[in-house]
């Protein structure tokens, strides 16, 4: 019975705020982060997997799961993706199937992705798994009881999920990206009487490379992430360590106003192929951890744990992001800032 109280408290409290999931990796998750980052891989092939498990202790079962690939696309000046989201917050699940396209525009000192992209979303509750007023007495729940409660009209409610974003490299040190997530504001209602918009969210980022050596192999990340969701805002700082091999972070999420505390996290990634002696694959793995800070508590919650997967690979007429600019005709001869 206690289980079952605390897990419905998430359930009503996820469903009444209406906020997007997170990755504590999110320049791990490059499609999820911005639609913009569609064909900008290191190779012209990419493959990007990841997985959140939050708030390990509460027994909803609150997990996020994400799948994308794209490729960079030379006649099309810009890369393509595709990307399938799943969220399971108590019994309430949604999942999402994307399209994204980008357009990369090479500039004096810097280098523009603008993206878009367009998406079928899907919301149900898993009424099997839930128990209603007449299956519960004093004693607790009721062995075999069948609720009279009428089930939703719109469960399984589809809808249309719009966004946009740019991507920024200036020169070879600065990262800028920022746009919008659900754009067109989709009714997300499992009841035919009401109206339940999903907010927009803007989100917006900065990140700096500081290079530690002259050859740029080993260097700093200092990163700050922007999210802002109807009344709910948060941001992420942090910085990560980077060579050719490992990748070590620390990080700290709250809102705006600082008046509200959510994690701790620390993240590390490992690169299986060195990138100095290895020009057509890319695997990386990744591992992060969050210690709630939050009011729930880091005793009652135990954190949160994410991988991520990240595959890129050169193929026989790819063109390495390094050299797009001068490889693509309407752009040739402009100097093309490298990606971090």
């Amino acid at each position: 019975m206690k289980n079952f109280l605390l897990a419905c408290c998430v359930l009503i409290s996820m469903v009444s705020t209406a906020q997007d999931p997170f990755f504590t990796q999110a320049f791990n998750n490059p499609l999820t982060l911005n639609p913009a980052n569609a064909g900008n891989g290191e190779m012209d092939l990419r493959f990007t997997a990841a997985f959140k498990r939050h708030w390990i202790n509460v027994p909803s079962a609150m997990q996020f799961a994400a799948v994308g690939v794209d490729r960079y696309i030379k006649n099309l000046h810009g890369g393509v993706g595709l990307l399938l989201t799943n969220s399971k917050e108590g019994y309430l699940n949604k999942t999402n199937l994307s399209a994204m396209y980008s357009y990369m525009l090479c500039l004096p000192n810097a280098r523009l992705h603008l993206g878009l992209q367009a998406g079928v979303g899907n919301r149900n509750v898993n009424y099997s798994k839930l128990y209603f007023s007449d299956q519960i007495d004093n004693t607790g729940i009721i062995p075999g009881a069948i609720s009279g409660a009428d089930m939703p009209l719109n469960n399984n409610k589809y809808f249309a999920d719009f966004a946009s974003g740019f991507l920024l490299y200036y020169k070879e040190s600065w990262m800028f990206g920022g746009g919008a997530q659900h754009i067109n504001q989709p009714d997300e209602s499992l009841t035919s009487n009401t109206i339940s918009k999903l907010p927009m969210r803007w989100f917006g980022y900065v990140r700096y490379k500081y290079n530690l050596d002259e050859d740029g192999e080993r260097y700093l990340l200092p990163s700050m992430i922007l999210y802002n969701q109807q009344n709910s805002n948060s941001f992420s700082i942090g910085c990560e360590y980077k060579d050719a091999r490992v990748g070590i972070g620390a990080w700290y999420r709250g809102n705006v106003n600082f008046q509200n505390s959510d994690a701790f996290g620390v993240t590390l990634s490992l690169d299986l192929f060195d990138r100095r002696e290895n020009d057509v694959d890319r695997v990386r793995v990744g591992l992060s951890y969050d210690a709630t800070t939050s009011k729930l508590g880091f005793s009652r919650s135990a954190g949160s744990g994410e991988g991520t997967f990240i595959w890129e690979k050169l193929s026989p007429n790819g063109v390495r992001s390094d050299e797009r600019c001068d490889a693509d005709y309407t752009m040739k001869g402009t100097p093309c800032p490298p990606r971090f």
